[in-house]
């Protein structure tokens, strides 16, 4: 199995075929085009035995159609009731005329052709095409594949609605109609799988929400195609093999020393569950001494234990004081990494502080350091005084809304195309950058794209981040580089809300459970388990490989 499994925008994946083809001769589109349908022909004939009849392929007139009409074929030739119905812009007055299948490339017309050979029953879709899926038991969706880039509409609206209103089971090939295979957007309107069928690598659409809710069950089939090799922006799914391999040793010999000194910087008046979070994860990640930097006055009311208690000075609102830098600048010196952010607050002198710190004191110290929460908004404020030169050792890990301030553009449009914003976020400032939320992106300066499998809904609670940076800061004191920390980080944090979630359910969870489930998401990484993610998308892959 791959430890890391390769994403391929639409872009590389045609650029590859296209020169694979020419490589093997112009033959092999067909062969591309034979193994591709027969393997979605087996994963519809495993959906049919659970409801047997009638299965109607619904083909668009071009690559996505021929794979359509060649899973129509294996159909027929299994013994299976189907009927193909096609579209086109001109669906109305073909169904008018019933004219002979016209098809975009020489493959799918070859397809074509076999069925109508076969006397496979072969519709134009029309007014009643509600009418025609009334009849059927699964409906495979062969409209539209990879790369489109407009909005659907006229009849290809009018089938993709009609698929959606008719409740039967989909399966769509390659990525489910409508949806961009390179961002996850909907194109005004997609259908909604039950599972998708894709093949040779992920595409980021089924990956990125909303596309990702609408593929359902995914399933990469291997057919035939060489490596991807480099090319920008190289994109891929976090896995277990990938995650596992990157877990720091833990010596037989060791002492607190070797797992290195967190130093984070917390905490204000009401917000001292941030700091604690941060801290306690970085302890169960296996940091070996992690220090709380808070408020002198913030002390007394924090709870005996493991990590170390360090007062600084603080503001007439009990949040960090430009005063508070020496004694900071000083517990710099003995640490391994610094966590910058949670619940610091946005007072004025704080976001002094956080300037002051990072333009100075850490750029100085060289020291990894991980930012979120408070501190990214007041990075915000002032884009320009982030210290990119010291890039290269910093982590951001920023929600849609404060990337949103830092990149100053609307949450929105980083949610339409959030691999795009991370990497030009990963650009601007220099370092690796962190988009939390279902499916977070991992970006590095060099164009490196992780999406990460893991985690649920149960996690959309308070404190998770603050559960994250902790993560990350430890993994950073390990002497993890930062992408490898951040990339492991989120896998981890995911997995932990995973099997909070599974004990208690989604609801049920907050940011403690997943805290407290860390070393059990770490054991389990261990033993080989992965997401459910990966299982769907690996099962059928390793019956293709074998």
């Amino acid at each position: 199995m791959r430890t890391q499994s390769r994403i391929a925008t639409t872009k590389q994946i045609r650029q590859l075929e296209s020169e694979w083809i020419k490589h093997c001769g112009s033959s092999w589109g067909q062969v591309l085009m034979e193994i591709a349908g027969r393997a979605t022909a087996q994963e519809v004939l495993s959906l049919w035995r659970e409801n047997p009849g009638l299965v109607t392929v619904v083909c668009g007139r071009g690559n996505n159609g021929g794979d359509g009409m060649v899973v129509a074929r294996y159909l027929y030739l299994w013994d299976i009731a189907v009927k193909v119905i096609t579209v086109s812009r001109d669906a109305e007055a073909e169904a008018e005329a019933e004219p002979d299948v016209k098809m975009s490339s020489a493959e799918a017309q070859t397809n074509a052709n076999i069925l109508r050979n076969l006397g496979v029953e072969i519709l134009s879709a029309g007014d009643n095409f509600d009418q025609e899926l009334e009849e059927a038991s699964l409906i495979v969706d062969a409209v539209f594949g990879t790369g489109l880039d407009r909005d659907v509409d006229g009849p290809f609206r009018r089938v993709i609605d009609g698929i959606n209103r008719s409740g039967k089971h989909v399966v769509a090939i390659d990525i489910p109609s409508g949806v961009n295979s390179d961002t996850g957007k909907i194109m005004a309107s997609a259908v909604r799988a039950d599972k998708t069928v894709t093949f040779g690598y992920l595409k980021p659409g089924l990956l990125c929400h909303p596309g990702a809710s609408l593929a359902g069950d995914l399933s990469l089939v291997d057919i035939g195609l060489p490596n991807l090799d480099g090319g920008q922006p190289l994109i891929c799914l976090s896995t277990a093999d990938h995650a596992r391999a990157l877990l720091p040793p833990r010596p037989s010999d060791s002492n607190k020393g070797t797992f290195g000194t967190v130093l984070a910087i917390a905490g204000s008046l009401g917000m001292s569950g941030a700091g604690l979070l941060a801290t306690t994860s970085s302890l169960k990640t296996g940091a070996g001494l992690v220090l709380l930097a808070t408020p002198k006055s913030l002390l007394s009311s924090l709870p005996p234990g493991e990590v170390i208690y360090i007062p600084i000075d603080e503001t007439g609102d009990s949040s960090i004081g430009l005063k508070a830098l020496p004694a900071i600048t000083s517990k710099l010196e003995t640490c391994s990494a610094v966590i910058l952010g949670p619940g610091i607050s946005m007072n004025e002198e704080t976001v002094q502080f956080v300037h002051k710190f990072l333009q100075e004191t850490l750029a100085d110290s060289g020291k990894p350091c991980i930012i979120d929460a408070d501190a990214l908004n007041a990075i915000a404020k002032k884009p320009d005084g982030f210290p990119k030169d010291s890039g290269d050792k910093i982590v951001l890990t920023p929600h849609p809304k404060e990337l949103s301030r830092l990149m100053e553009v609307s949450v929105q449009e980083i949610q339409a195309d959030r691999i795009s914003w991370a990497l030009k976020a990963a650009e601007q400032f220099n370092c690796t950058i962190v988009l939390k939320g279902s499916r977070t992106v991992i970006a590095s300066t060099d164009g490196e794209v992780f999406i990460n499998p893991t985690g649920n809904p149960g996690m959309a609670t308070a404190g998770a981040g603050d559960v994250l940076s902790g993560i990350i800061g430890a993994l950073l004191a390990q002497g993890l580089v930062p992408i490898d920390a951040a990339t492991l980080g989120v896998y981890i944090h995911g997995m932990a809300g995973d099997v909070a979630a599974g004990e208690l359910g989604e609801t049920g969870v907050v940011a403690g459970d997943i805290k407290d489930a860390i070393p059990y998401a770490i054991q389990a990484l261990e033993r080989g388990e992965m997401s459910v993610i990966e299982r769907q998308i690996f099962a059928l892959d390793a019956v293709a490989e074998s």
